[in-house]
Order: structure tokens, then sequence, then C-alpha cells
């Protein structure tokens, strides 16, 4: 407990990684203000960004779940595409909208709460920016900002 005490007053700036290497995700890239890990990997022809919890590395847990995730994406993509066609009849006025609503990102940022998040979804309107609880590792409650 002492030690990584200490090593808050003894590491210089800058001693802290910004980048890690995973063999899945590829190359995790220390946000700006170093809240989250930022990734993306190429699943087929698509491009899926994946932003990470954790403080000195990405959470292992988050980690573990983002590759459970690339590797069963065509189960998860279908999982999504099964909430959005459900959500679309509930929300009838933006029913088209929802139905082209894309991954764009998944976010894994709470190391306490390894099967839970949020996914971000890119649309059609370019200023409405879609999303949805991720939760025990089943989609829930979309909603939207504009």
């Amino acid at each position: 407990m002492f030690e990584k005490f200490a090593q808050l007053f003894t590491d210089k700036p800058g001693d802290r990684a910004t980048e890690i290497e995973d063999p899945l995700l590829g190359k995790l890239i220390l946000s700006e203000d170093e809240d989250w890990w930022e990734g993306s990997v190429k699943i087929g022809e698509k491009k899926v960004c994946f932003l990470l919890g954790g403080d000195l590395e990405p959470g292992r847990e988050l980690i573990a779940h983002a590759h459970d995730i690339v590797q069963i994406f065509d189960r998860f993509e279908s999982m999504i595409a099964d909430f959005l066609l459900d959500e679309a009849l509930r929300w009838k006025s933006f029913s088209d909208e929802i139905r082209r609503l894309v991954v764009e990102d998944i976010c894994l940022v709470w190391p306490d709460r390894p099967d839970d998040g949020m996914i971000y979804f890119k649309g059609p309107d370019e200023y409405r920016v879609w999303r949805c609880d991720y939760v025990n590792r089943r989609p829930t409650k979309l909603g939207f900002d504009d």
C-alpha cells in the first residue's frame, strides 16, 4: 500500500503509458482527459470502436468483455438488430431512423461493472446521437441527444 502511495510523489509526469497493444483489439490509446482507453478493430468490412475504462491500463475484465464481443460479433450484431427492430416499433415517429442505426462505439468504462456499459450508434441524422444502455451484456433503454 505504501509503495503505491509513494509512487504518487516519485513518478515523473509522462511515466504513465499512453498506448497499449492488445493482440485482438490492436492499439489502445489513453484518451486526452485520461478517463478511458480508445481503440478500434476491423471486423469484416466494419470498424468497431471500443472505449475501455481503467487507470494505468484498461481493466482486464473490460478487455475480456471486448474480446468476447469481437469473437462473437455476428451474434452481438444480431442481438443489437433485434433490439433496434423492437425499439423501432415502440418509437413510431423515429421508426425509419432507428432501423438505419449502426453500432459506432461500444463503451465498457466501469471496471467494477464489467458486464455493463453503453452503446452509441451512427444514424442518418448527424445531429442526433443515439445510444442505449448495455446492462448484463444486453442492450436496453434506447434514447438520443440532439
